[in-house]
């Protein structure tokens, strides 16, 4: 056989291991995430919008503020929304008991026929976040008035979340009128401080169930809602349902050095060295993991041209493409990643004075996969500098008052998550439905202790415009998604309380991972005493600092 002859046959190889390639490629990703099948026609109860938004901006014009400084909170306010549910809704004020959780949290009871029936729960919350009320705040309405005004009702809270709490509310009151009484009890939960954390409402209340032997089939808090373009590529609207959330960490970064006149700075100084170890943070951050986005896309690649389709259908091949592409958004980067934003930067009192000290405070949102543990490691890795102190922002313990793990994973497979999809391509027919990561935080993750389903889902539709008021200016909810969504929560009401009791049947859980071990991370002594994570007992810094001493 000639040279020529072989280098013919390897050629003829190659060709035909490329078309089988090529085949290979295309196979998966025509296979990839069949089309949604369609829902069948529901007949949703047709409620007044107009009158469920005069009733949400009254809500509104309670200035349920919540601050980390308890001194700045009005908590008269509060007072006066439970009042105002009294007035609104006699219903469900006279026929479910209600709890006071903490003062100013609230828990509803509503009875059902079968005591042996696993309960479900509705939750939203009753703070909300500051709003800009000056005039040069660009609100079109004040944040804080509730005007009814082109279609909508406006102002802080009618999409996050004071919507939901109304939309419950004016759901219950309906049923209750219409003598419609559970088979499940069902408990209703709006917490006071979802807005810093849910420490003293929903986690109180979530305590305060477990503590009675509590165990829900489901729970049902925002997190997800119906919105136009989603994603890039899907020019339909998508309906996301969360099944978990990321979790959280915020981390100081301190550097103290001598301070000083500026005429005569030295070769480094405490800014210098802090920025430094910002810019490192931001330069260097968490590797880009693509199971998450696999997983949402199992649900929506069918909408996908064929080109993008090929990529989430071939990740083994076009997984680094797809990662680059993917970090470019800020939305989808989130979706991939344990992100970094540094968000407080404190140095310096005057402009000639060099600085003793220098502050800044890092976000860290938790990727599941990641944890408290892995991204302190990382900080401390990418900073590598034993000058810059790395401490929770709040309290004593990473896993304190500053951060949370990534919560449970909700079962796509169970009866809770697959009733809720199908009313929801229902309610939104034009919709694709997928469950997805939440990348904020939520109440949802304080009831991980008595339900392995929890879903964050508000069903309203939303613009990518309406996304981005949601904390921001001109927050505001149309008429008729004020509508939609009572009829939403009446239905949902109705079937899910009313679910058969062998549906409760759930299969075993799956080993736990194994705790996190107890020893200190080996990094320089002044990071120690923040390594140790999963322990309710951790010592306190002077407790642990008199330790290292002995």
């Amino acid at each position: 056989m000639t040279f020529g002859t072989v280098l013919a046959s390897i050629g003829i190889g190659l060709g035909v291991l490329l078309i089988f390639l090529a085949g290979f490629i295309v196979m998966k990703t025509v296979l990839y995430s069949p089309p949604q099948k369609k829902a069948g026609k529901k007949d949703f109860v047709k409620v007044d919008g107009k009158n469920v938004a005069e009733r949400l901006g009254l809500a509104v014009q309670c200035k349920t503020v919540s601050y980390h400084e308890a001194e700045k909170v009005d908590t008269s306010t509060f007072l006066a929304l439970h009042r105002l549910f009294q007035t609104l809704y006699p219903q469900v004020h006279a026929k479910l008991t209600r709890e006071l959780v903490n003062d100013y949290s609230l828990l509803y009871t509503w009875e059902g026929k079968d005591p042996g029936l696993k309960p479900i729960m509705l939750t939203s919350h009753l703070d909300v976040v500051p709003a800009d009320e000056s005039p040069e705040g660009g609100w079109t309405h004040p944040p804080f008035t509730g005007e009814i005004a082109d279609g909508y009702v406006w102002g802080r809270g009618t999409l996050d979340i004071k919507s939901g709490v109304i939309g419950v509310l004016e759901a219950v009151e309906y049923l209750l009128k219409q003598g419609f009484q559970p088979e499940r009890t069902v408990y209703l939960g709006f917490g006071h401080d979802e807005e810093i954390g849910g420490e003293h409402g929903a986690k109180a209340i979530a305590e305060l169930l477990d503590s009675r032997g509590v165990q829900l089939g489901s729970l049902l808090d925002e997190g997800g809602s119906v919105i136009d373009n989603y994603l890039p590529g899907i020019e339909r609207q998508v309906a996301v349902i969360g099944i978990s959330e990321k979790g959280y960490i915020s981390l100081k970064l301190t550097v103290e050095m001598d301070g000083g006149h500026s005429s005569m700075p030295a070769e480094e100084t405490a800014i210098g060295v802090l920025s430094r170890a910002v810019a490192s943070l931001e330069l260097n951050p968490m590797p880009p993991h693509l199971e998450v986005v696999e997983f949402l896309m199992s649900y929506l690649g069918s909408a996908l041209p064929f080109g993008q389709r090929m990529l989430f259908a071939n990740t083994w091949l076009f997984g680094g493409i797809l990662k680059k592409k993917l970090s470019e958004a800020n939305m989808l980067n989130a979706t991939i990643r344990t992100t970094t934003a540094p968000t407080i930067f404190n140095a310096g009192v005057k402009d000639n004075v060099l600085p003793a000290k220098a502050e800044a405070v890092v976000n860290f949102r938790i990727l599941p996969g990641d944890d408290l543990r892995s991204v302190y490691e990382m900080v401390l890795e990418r900073i590598n500098d034993e000058r810059v102190k790395v401490t929770p922002y709040l309290g004593e313990t990473l896993d304190g008052e500053s951060g949370w793990d990534p919560s449970p994973v909700a079962d796509t497979d169970s009866p809770y998550y697959l009733r809720l999809a199908r009313l929801t391509k229902e309610a939104f027919p034009d919709a694709l439905v997928a469950p997805y990561l939440v990348l904020g935080g939520t109440d949802a993750r304080h009831y991980a202790r008595v339900t392995r389903n929890a879903l964050r889902f508000t069903p309203i539709l939303m613009s990518k415009a309406d996304v981005g008021t949601v904390h921001g200016v001109n927050e505001r909810l149309s008429i008729d998604e004020c509508s939609r969504m009572v009829g939403f929560y009446i239905a949902y009401i109705e079937e899910i309380a009313n679910l058969s009791g062998e549906l409760d049947v759930e299969p075993e859980p799956e080993p736990e991972m194994e705790a996190i071990e107890e020893d200190l991370i080996e990094v320089n002594p002044a990071q120690e005493p923040y390594a140790e994570m999963g322990n309710d007992e951790l010592d306190t810094l002077d407790e642990a600092a008199e330790e290292e001493s002995e």
